[in-house]
This record gives structure tokens, C-alpha cells and sequence, in this order.
């Protein structure tokens, strides 16, 4: 009776095998495909109104946001009813849809409020018209060249407009209170000579005054005191002192004469050096109007020029038609972008851009990000995207503009 049982005892561990091994085959394609888990777990969540959090936004693949800092520089950087556009706008535009990222302006003041922005954490890069410099590469990076550029000098559209430079000299030398204080001694001085004449002349018979009425005889020998100061006096005293004081007079009037010759001599040289600003290298010497912390404040002092720092381009050349400065030196693209602008006193620009710089995007020191903005940039030049929006803000060579 013993094998009868044993054959039982076969035929069950084969039947427990099976069982074991379909159990395992329905469990292992879960486990070796957790992709298709993880769907069918989302379809079920869905199905039931459950959501999943965290989990769903890693798949939404929104892009990533860089917030950009920049500060107006027309035409650059301009803000218009609340949005900002210009060249450096539509160009970061360009390379922002290139890398497939959004982008959050950081709206700043001035060129150090930029630097701040970008060092301080607030802004992870920078555009505007910022000028790559040795200095500012030993603090910050920069992306390659986004712009070529250089410096111009802005005069008044008209220095001749108001007359002549002597007629100008003479309009200064009546406007110096000091001259005018001489001005007054003089006529005070023509005035006592003329009286003391008179006074001796129409005591002696054949005087200049003698034989007219007082008011007649005074106003006689005042014409012929002015006249002694060009030297058309057409007669002499008869008295002898009004003879001897006559001489002293008339030398008097040369010295007179020949200090309001070097006077207006001198002025009307000034003035026409101040008009006569044909390039740089008329610089040297001059009150020259610019936007402070600017790269052209260095360029200014290192040629022995003054330069007068303002706050903004509109300042320095208001200061400029008021005549506190004789001309104004700034960025090409910005001085040629304003003097087209209607609305103030025109300006004209002298000669072609000089001290030739280039303009980058800043970013911190060794941000990853440069090396992606680099790729992007010279995308756009090479595909032609680039020269689009050059022209779109600059125009042709001639300067004309299209529409924007």
C-alpha cells in the first residue's frame, strides 16, 4: 500500500510548480515595465478625480524663467506704456525663443544699478549697452559681441546760427558784469573830462564853449571827448590847462582803446574755438558733456578733455543748448538715435564713431548659462536673424530707419 500514496504525493508538487510559476509570470511585466505601471496607475487616478502633485508638474515641461536686468538706453533699451523694446530687447527675444526660456525683466536705473543686479543675485544676466571692458571682464563674464560700436561727438546743429564769432565776443564781453563795471568808469571818466573841459573852456574867449548856451557848450565838448576815443576830434582846447589835461586825454584814450581791442580779441578767439570742434582731437581743453559712470568719462579724462558727468543723455545735451558744455561725447548708437528724435534743439554729430568697443550680455563669473547664450547668439548671425534686427534699429549705412 505504500506506492499508491507516493503517486499522490508526484502529482501534486507538479500542480503546485505551475501555479507558482503563473503567479510569478502575471506579477513580473509590472515590475519590468514601471512605465506602464506608472500610466495605468495615472489613468486610474485620473479616472477616480485623485491628483497626483508633485509628480504631474515634472511633466508638464515648462521652461525654465532667467531673469534679465536692464536699464533704459535708447535705442537699446526703451520702455514705452509699460513694455520694453529696442535693439537689445529684440535681440535677447531672439535668443530667448532659441533656447526655449522665459524670460522676467529686472527694470533698473543705471549701468551700477545693472552690475548690482547681476552680482547681488537679483538678475541672472544683463543686457542694455553695456561695453566689455578689462575691467569689468575681471568681475563679471560676457557673452560674445552683440554689438560693435564706438563713441561720437554731438555739437550744436547751428554754432554759427546766432552771428559771427566776434559778434558773439561782443555779446560775452556785455554780458561779464566786470566789464560792464569798467564800462560804467569809463563813461563816468568821459563824463568828468568833458565837465572839467567845459568848465575851462568857457571861461577863456575863444574857448570851445564860449559862446554857447550852457547845455549847448557841455554837449559840444562831450562829442568831442568821445570822438578824442577814435581819434576824430576835429579841434583842440584853447585854455592851456584844458590843453595840458587834452594830452593826458588822448593817451589815456589809446590805452582805453587798445584794452577794449584785446578784449574782444581775445574773447572772439574763445569763441571761435568753441565753435570749431571738428573731431577728438579738438577735445583736449574743453568742458565736454556725458553720461556718468560710462565708459566715456575715462575716454574724456585719459585725453585731457573735462568731462561733466549727467544722469542722462537728455541732461547733457540740454546742458549742451544751454552752452555749460561744448559738446557732448556718447555711445554712436544712442547719440545718433537722439539726434533724429523730434521735440528738442538739433543737434549735429561730428565725424564718424571713434575709440571702437564692442557691447556684450554680462553674466556672473563662470555662469554656465554664457556658454548656451553664445551658441544662440551666433545662431542668429549666422541664419541672417541677426541682421534683421540691426536693421530694424539702425537702417543702412546712411542712417535711415525702418519701421519698427
Amino acid at each position: 500500500m505504500p506506492r499508491p500514496s507516493t503517486g499522490r504525493r508526484r502529482a501534486v508538487a507538479p500542480a503546485g510548480v505551475v501555479a507558482f510559476c503563473l503567479c510569478l509570470a502575471a506579477a513580473v511585466p509590472v515590475a519590468a515595465d514601471p512605465l506602464r505601471a506608472e500610466t495605468r496607475d495615472t489613468a486610474r487616478a485620473a479616472s477616480e478625480g485623485v491628483s497626483e502633485g508633485p509628480s504631474l508638474a515634472l511633466r508638464t515641461n515648462d521652461p525654465e524663467t532667467w531673469r534679465v536686468a536692464t536699464h533704459p538706453v535708447p535705442p537699446l533699451v526703451m520702455e514705452a506704456e509699460g513694455r520694453l523694446r529696442g535693439f537689445s530687447i529684440d535681440l535677447w527675444n531672439a535668443i530667448a525663443r532659441e533656447l526655449g526660456v522665459r524670460t522676467a525683466f529686472v527694470r533698473v536705473d543705471d549701468l551700477p544699478a545693472l552690475f548690482g543686479a547681476v552680482s547681488d543675485g537679483r538678475a541672472d544676466l544683463a543686457i542694455a549697452a553695456v561695453s566689455i571692458t578689462a575691467e569689468r571682464e575681471r568681475r563679471f563674464d560676457f557673452s560674445v559681441t552683440m554689438l560693435e560700436t564706438g563713441l561720437r561727438i554731438a555739437v550744436p546743429a547751428a554754432p554759427d546760427a546766432t552771428g559771427s564769432a566776434t559778434g558773439r565776443a561782443l555779446r560775452a564781453l556785455l554780458s561779464d558784469a566786470t566789464f560792464l563795471q569798467v564800462l560804467l568808469g569809463l563813461a563816468a571818466l568821459i563824463l568828468a573830462v568833458a565837465a572839467l573841459i567845459w568848465w575851462l573852456e568857457r571861461r577863456h574867449p575863444g574857448g570851445m564853449a564860449a559862446r554857447a548856451r550852457p547845455a549847448h557848450g557841455f554837449a559840444h565838448v562831450l562829442w568831442w571827448a568821445l570822438s578824442s576815443l577814435a581819434a576824430q576830434a576835429e579841434e583842440m582846447p584853447r585854455s592851456p590847462l584844458a590843453r595840458a589835461i587834452t594830452v593826458v586825454w588822448l593817451f589815456t584814450c589809446i590805452a582805453l582803446v587798445a584794452w577794449f581791442t584785446a578784449g574782444l580779441t581775445s574773447t572772439a578767439t574763445v569763441e571761435r574755438l568753441r565753435g570749431a570742434i571738428n573731431g577728438p582731437q579738438d577735445l583736449p581743453g574743453k568742458r565736454v558733456g556725458t553720461v556718468a559712470h560710462t565708459t566715456s568719462v575715462a575716454y574724456l579724462a585719459d585725453h585731457f578733455a573735462t568731462p561733466v558727468g549727467f544722469a542722462s543723455l537728455e541732461e547733457a545735451c540740454a546742458a549742451l543748448q544751454a552752452g555749460t558744455v561744448a559738446a557732448v561725447v556718447y555711445d554712436a548708437p544712442a547719440l545718433s538715435y537722439y539726434a533724429t528724435q523730434p521735440g528738442h534743439a538739433p543737434l549735429r554729430l561730428i565725424g564718424p564713431a571713434f575709440n571702437r568697443q564692442a557691447y556684450g550680455i554680462l553674466f556672473a563669473a563662470n555662469d554656465p548659462r554664457r556658454k548656451r547664450v553664445n551658441q544662440a547668439l551666433l545662431g542668429l548671425r549666422e541664419d541672417g536673424r541677426y541682421d534683421e534686427i540691426y536693421s530694424r534699429w539702425f537702417g543702412s549705412e546712411s542712417g535711415e530707419t525702418q519701421d519698427r
